[in-house]
C-alpha cells in the first residue's frame, strides 16, 4: 500500500508544470484584465478594460528533469487499484544531479484593476503561492530521503555533491500596482509600472548543501526487487532551516489547511516587502489619425482598439524576501553517518525528527545558530515582444531569465522562452504557448482559452495527455469580470453621442442635439417653427429680418422694426394703434377711430369728417345740418387709390347686387360671390381702407331705420373681417333714410334708396 500511495504522489508531481503561473495562453491577451500585470505591471496602463474584478483562479503543477511518466499505464493501474509495478509507470531519466519543482501552487484571490483614464491605472491584488524545489540535487540522495524503491538502474555509486539545495516556501501576498503612460507621441508610446507587495510568510523548510560525500548502495531481494537504498556519509556540510513542525504533511496537503486570512491580516510566521517593476514600448504606425474620431464637437480616441503593431516589454518580477522569525530553527549538519530509505523518509517530518535521526545515525547536528532566516523570492527578468500580425491574430515571444542568488535560501525559476500565437478579441482569446525550458531541455505545447470575456482555462503542456514519456504538466483555470472600455455610442452615426442625442435613431446635427435640422440653425425640425428658414434659437428657429424680436412668421410688418404687442409693427405716433392699422399713422388718435383724431369731438374722425373743426352728426358726414356735405366734399376731396377699371366695377357691382332678407341685417347667399370679389380688391390694396355706408327708405320709424342701416353696414364689415380683412381698415356707418338717391313715393325709388355704399380710399 505504501508503494501505491508513493506512486500516486509521484504521478501527481510529474504531471504538472511549474510555468503555468504565468498563464501564457491567456495572459498575453489584450483583454486579460489583471492577469497581464503578472507579466509586467506596466501592462495595465492604457489597457482595454475600464474596470476588472478578479474573482478567483487556481494553478498547480510540477516540472523536473529527474523522471518521466507513462501516463496511459499510470491511469490503467490507478483504475484497477494495482499497487505494484511502479517501475512501469515512473521512468528515471537522470542518473546524476537533477532539478525539480514539485509542486508549484498558486491561488489568486479577489482583486480589482481600475483605469483612472487611458494614461493611468491602479490595481489591488491578493494571492497565495507555494514552491517546493530541488536544485542541483542528486537523485540517489533524493531516493534515500523520500524512501523510494523505484528502480533507478544504479546499484551503487560514489556521491560527491556541492552547492545543492532543497527549498519549500509558502507565502501570502497583497499587492498594489500603479501604471502610467510617460510618453505618447505619434507612432510611439512608453508606459511604466510598479507593484509593491506586502509578503506574509506562511511556512518554509529547506537545506543548503555545501558538500556531501558518500557511498550509495541498493539492496535487492530474492525476486530482484529493491528492498532499500542506503547512503554511507563520509563527509558533510549542510545547513538546515525550518519554521514548520510537519513540512512534509503541509507539502502533501497543499495550503488548504492553512488559515489564509490570518496570514493576510493576522499573525504571520514571517513578513517582507516585494516588488515588480516594468516598462513597455509600443510602436503605433497608425496613431493618432487612424483611431481619432469626432463626437459631440470634440476629438476622441477609440481606446477599445489595440493601436500597436509591435510591443516590447521588459520587467523584473518577484524582487524581495521574507524574514522568518517566528518558531524559526536553524542547524548545521556535518560529519559522518549512515542513512537508509527504510527509516529516513519517516524521520524527515519535523525539525526534531531530523535532529534525532541525524544524531542517532552518527551525524553532528549543531543548533547553536538560531534567530531569523531570510527566504528570497524567485526574482526573474521577464522580457517579451508582441507582434500584431493582422486583424485579431497576434504572435508573442516571452523569455524568463533567472537572476536569483542561488547561495541564499529561496526559490528560483528556470530560464525559458515561450512563443505564443493567439487569436485575440474582446470576448474570446485562444493562445497556443510553445515553450522551451532549460529545466529539462524539452519543448512543450500548451493551450489557453478565454471565453465569455472572463472565464479561462489552460495548460502549458497539453501534450502530457497524449505523450507516454512526459516530464511535466500543469493546469490553471479561473474567472474575472471585465468591464471593457467602450467607444462612445452613436447609433445613427451623426457624431452626436446617444447620451446627448435627443433623436438617437435619426441622424441630426450637434446644434440641434442630434435631431434633424434642415436649415441648420441649431433648432431641431420638430421644435422649429420655420424648419426651412434659418433663424435663432430664441425665436424657435424663425428669422427676424427687421431684428425687432418678433419672428417674421408672426411679424405683420417684417421689413420695419416694431413692437411685440403690435405683432412687430411700429406705432409712429404712439397712440396705441400700430401703423398698419392706423388710418392716421402720424397723428395720434384714439383706438375707436383707428388712430385718427376727432378735433371737433362730434364722433366722426377727422379723416372722414367733412367738417373736422365744426361738430356735426355722422349722418351728415360730421357737418352741421345747415352745411352742404357735397360742397365740403369738393373742398376736402380724398385721394382714391389707383385701381384698375375691373376693380372699380367689382366694388360697384357688389354694392348694386347686395341684398338682405326683408327687415333684417342678414346678407342673402346670392350676394356673397360678389362680396368675395371685393375681398380680393381689398387684399390687393393693403394701404387702403373702405367706408361702408348703409341707407334705408322712409318706410317705418326713423330711429329703427337708423339701427337697421347700421346693422346692415356692420354685417358687410363683419363678412370682410371673416375673410381676412383687418377691422381697422373698415368703417361702417348707418345713415337711415337720410340722403335718398331717388323718390320714396314709388316702389322702384324706395328700392334704390335701400342700399349699401362701399368706397375704397387711400389711408
Amino acid at each position: 500500500m505504501k508503494k501505491f500511495l508513493l506512486g500516486i504522489i509521484l504521478i501527481v508531481l510529474v504531471n504538472f508544470s511549474a510555468y503555468g503561473q504565468r498563464y501564457f495562453g491567456i495572459a498575453t491577451s489584450n483583454w486579460s484584465g489583471i492577469n497581464a500585470l503578472y507579466l509586467n505591471p506596466a501592462n495595465i496602463a492604457d489597457n482595454r478594460d475600464k474596470f476588472s474584478i478578479d474573482l478567483l483562479s487556481f494553478n498547480i503543477g510540477v516540472d523536473n528533469d529527474l523522471a518521466s511518466i507513462n501516463t496511459g499505464t499510470a491511469l490503467k493501474q490507478f483504475v484497477k487499484g494495482d499497487s505494484t509495478g511502479l517501475n512501469k509507470i515512473i521512468n528515471i531519466n537522470n542518473k546524476g544531479a537533477f532539478n525539480m519543482l514539485a509542486p508549484y501552487a498558486e491561488v489568486r484571490l479577489p482583486g480589482f484593476m481600475f483605469s483612472i483614464n487611458h494614461r493611468n491605472s491602479i490595481a489591488l491584488t491578493m494571492r497565495v503561492r507555494a514552491m517546493n524545489q530541488f536544485s542541483n540535487f542528486d537523485q540517489t540522495l533524493f531516493h534515500v530521503l523520500t524512501g523510494s524503491t523505484l528502480n533507478t538502474g544504479v546499484s551503487s555509486s560514489l556521491v560527491d555533491l556541492k552547492d545543492f539545495r532543497w527549498m519549500l516556501n509558502a507565502w501570502s501576498q497583497i499587492s498594489a500596482t500603479y501604471s502610467c503612460v510617460i510618453l505618447e507621441k505619434p507612432k510611439h508610446q512608453v508606459k511604466v509600472g510598479l507593484t509593491l507587495s506586502y509578503l506574509g510568510g506562511i511556512a518554509y523548510a529547506g537545506f543548503k548543501g555545501n558538500k556531501l560525500q558518500a557511498n550509495y548502495n541498493v539492496a535487492t531481494n530474492s525476486k530482484g526487487g529493491i528492498d532499500s537504498t542506503t547512503m554511507d556519509v563520509s563527509s558533510s556540510d549542510v545547513e538546515y532551516s525550518s519554521n514548520v513542525l510537519k513540512s512534509v504533511d503541509q507539502l502533501q496537503s497543499g495550503i488548504s489547511s492553512v488559515d489564509i486570512a490570518n496570514y493576510f491580516f493576522g499573525k504571520k510566521a514571517g513578513s517582507g516587502i516585494g516588488a515588480d517593476v516594468g516598462i513597455v514600448y509600443e510602436f503605433r504606425p497608425g496613431y493618432p489619425e487612424r483611431y481619432e474620431y469626432e463626437m459631440d464637437g470634440m476629438n476622441h480616441f477609440d481606446y477599445t482598439k489595440n493601436m500597436y503593431k509591435l510591443r516590447v516589454s521588459v520587467a523584473v518580477t518577484d524582487i524581495g524576501s521574507i524574514n522568518y522569525n517566528q518558531n524559526n530553527l536553524t542547524a548545521n549538519i556535518s560529519g559522518t553517518g549512515h542513512l537508509s530509505s527504510n527509516d529516513a523518509a519517516t524521520n524527515f517530518s519535523s525539525f526534531s525528527d531530523v535532529r534525532n535521526y541525524a544524531m542517532s545515525h552518527g551525524l553532528t547536528f549543531d543548533t547553536s545558530s538560531k534567530g531569523s532566516t531570510r527566504v528570497y523570492l524567485p526574482t526573474a527578468v521577464v522580457a517579451g515582444i508582441d507582434y500584431h500580425i493582422v486583424s485579431r491574430l497576434y504572435l508573442n515571444a516571452t523569455g524568463i531569465i533567472d537572476v536569483t542568488n542561488h547561495s541564499n535560501f529561496g526559490n528560483n525559476y528556470y530560464n525559458q522562452v515561450t512563443l505564443t500565437p493567439r487569436y485575440d478579441s474582446r470576448g474570446t482569446s485562444i493562445g497556443v504557448p510553445i515553450t522551451y525550458s532549460t529545466l529539462n531541455n524539452n519543448i512543450k505545447v500548451g493551450l489557453g482559452v478565454r471565453l465569455l470575456g472572463g472565464f479561462f482555462v489552460g495548460s502549458d503542456d497539453v501534450m502530457a495527455a497524449f505523450n507516454s514519456n512526459q516530464t511535466g504538466f500543469n493546469v490553471y483555470f479561473g474567472a474575472f469580470v471585465p468591464i471593457n472600455k467602450k467607444k462612445i455610442k452613436d447609433r445613427d452615426g451623426d457624431m452626436v453621442s446617444d447620451r446627448r442625442d435627443l433623436c438617437p435613431s435619426i441622424p441630426g446635427t450637434l446644434k440641434a442635439h442630434g435631431c434633424p435640422d434642415r436649415d441648420n440653425d441649431g433648432v431641431a425640425d420638430m421644435d422649429d417653427r420655420c424648419p426651412d428658414d434659418s433663424g435663432s434659437v430664441e425665436l424657435q428657429g424663425c428669422p427676424d429680418k427687421d431684428d425687432d424680436g418678433v419672428p417674421d412668421i408672426d411679424d405683420k410688418c417684417p421689413d420695419v422694426p416694431g413692437l411685440e404687442q403690435f405683432d412687430g409693427c411700429p406705432d409712429t405716433d404712439g397712440d396705441g394703434v400700430p401703423d398698419n392699422e392706423d388710418l392716421c399713422p402720424t397723428i395720434p388718435g384714439p383706438v375707436k377711430f383707428h388712430g385718427c383724431p376727432d378735433t371737433d369731438g362730434d364722433g366722426v374722425p377727422d379723416n372722414i369728417d367733412l367738417c373736422p373743426t365744426v361738430p356735426g352728426p355722422p349722418s351728415n358726414h360730421g357737418c352741421p345740418i345747415e352745411e352742404t356735405p357735397k360742397e365740403k366734399t369738393k373742398a376736402r376731396e380724398r385721394k382714391v387709390p389707383e385701381m384698375k377699371m375691373a376693380e372699380i366695377q367689382k366694388i360697384e357691382s357688389a354694392a348694386h347686387a347686395l341684398e338682405f332678407e326683408t327687415g333684417k341685417a342678414v346678407i342673402k347667399k346670392g350676394s356673397l360671390k360678389s362680396l368675395n370679389e371685393v375681398v380680393k380688391v381689398l387684399k390687393a390694396h393693403p394701404n387702403s381702407y373702405m367706408t361702408i355706408d348703409g341707407y334705408t327708405d322712409n318706410t317705418g320709424k326713423p330711429d329703427k331705420n337708423i339701427h337697421l342701416s347700421e346693422a346692415r353696414a356692420e354685417a358687410v364689415k363683419n363678412y370682410f373681417v371673416k375673410h381676412g380683412i383687418s377691422s381697422n381698415r373698415l368703417i361702417s356707418t348707418g345713415h337711415g333714410e337720410s340722403n335718398p338717391i331717388d323718390t320714396n313715393s314709388t316702389p322702384e325709388g324706395r328700392a334704390k334708396n335701400r342700399r349699401v355704399v362701399m368706397e375704397l380710399k387711400e389711408a
